[in-house]
């Protein structure tokens, strides 16, 4: 009887045990995401298009965050703002951590999944866990509510009910950012367990292109090319099935490192290898530099670089856009 006993507190615990883990997986599929709809307890829905895309039509009961909102200044866009400003901003959304909480955009292309794993990032930071992404989007969504019986709120219908701000404190997580300072000090002391990846295309790494807030071509010394372009699907702009992501992680032997350290030009494409890394290949100990290349070349110290054209190179450049 003893024994029936405690197999059946065994159960008990397993049961209440799943309850308290995360209540969704960090990608959702459309089908997934309709479902937990329904379900409780009901997700909240963060749509972070812009206000006029929002307008007209978007996933019912949804609340507007544009991405302006969640970055920073136009000089440096990746700049990570303070955490008074996020916990200002999560109360007026009425984000509670009580609830998991999905975010969506567009979907338009590969680039605008940045700007989602950029705010679950975010939110992560701020000491929220049960997170998740809608993979493909808002394009997705409408392309599968069809078949899949989806509600899609039109036009300024949810704006009608103001959002009941909440009291919610952010304790942000150290473990999930690196700044300039520390990445300075890691590369001045070389260590092999660690790994500093630019998410960036290969013409950027290359220093053949050059975003507009860097002020000179090239990446940042130590770090090895990884474009994000290759976790998604050939066919569409979903990211690729978890199984695959693992495949091209270990081929690549990306889960060899203790540590690593995601950057692009300013933080967005960054997001989305630190997204793959860390939420589905399940790699420990990866971390994203918001600022990125734009605070990087910026620096009047002139901070290591690789990469870099030449003077003469820099020159040919400048009146080659002049002709143009």
């Amino acid at each position: 009887m003893k024994q029936l006993y405690a197999s059946l507190a065994v159960v008990l615990c397993l049961v209440w045990g799943s309850a308290q883990a995360a209540t969704y997986q960090p990608l959702l599929e459309v089908a997934e995401l309709n479902a937990a709809l329904v379900a409780e307890p009901t997700p909240t829905l963060i749509d972070i298009r812009s206000p006029e895309d929002y307008a007209a039509g978007h996933i019912a009961g949804a609340v507007s965050a544009p991405y302006g909102q969640w970055r920073g200044p136009a000089n440096s866009p990746g700049q990570l703002a303070d955490a008074a400003y996020f916990e200002q901003l999560l109360r007026q959304l009425g984000i509670s951590a009580q609830q998991p909480i999905v975010v969506y955009s567009s979907g338009s292309d590969q680039t605008d999944f940045g700007a989602t794993a950029r705010v679950y990032w975010t939110l992560k930071y701020l000491g929220l866990t049960d997170l998740s992404i809608l993979n493909g989007g808002f394009l997705q969504w409408q392309q599968d509510r069809q078949s899949s019986d989806i509600h899609i709120s039109t036009g300024l219908t949810t704006n009608n009910t103001p959002l009941q701000a909440s009291h919610i404190k952010v304790r942000t997580n150290p473990k999930l950012v690196i700044f300039k300072e520390e990445l300075l000090n890691k590369i001045a002391q070389p260590n092999s367990s660690y790994q500093l990846l630019d998410a960036r295309p290969p013409a950027f790494y290359q220093g053949q292109a050059k975003a507009p807030t860097a002020s000179t071509a090239g990446t940042i010394a130590t770090a090895q090319n990884l474009p994000f372009a290759q976790w998604f699907n050939d066919h569409d702009n979903r990211v690729r099935p978890v199984a695959e992501i693992k495949e091209l992680v270990q081929a690549q032997g990306l889960n060899k490192a203790s540590e690593t350290v995601s950057f692009c030009n300013t933080g967005h494409w960054a997001a989305t290898n630190w997204f793959v890394l860390s939420e589905l290949a399940g790699l420990e100990n990866v971390r994203l530099y918001p600022a990125s290349l734009a605070e990087w070349t910026q620096d009047p110290s002139s901070l290591p670089m690789e990469n870099t054209p030449s003077r003469l190179e820099q020159i040919k450049a400048k009146f080659s856009k002049i002709g143009e």
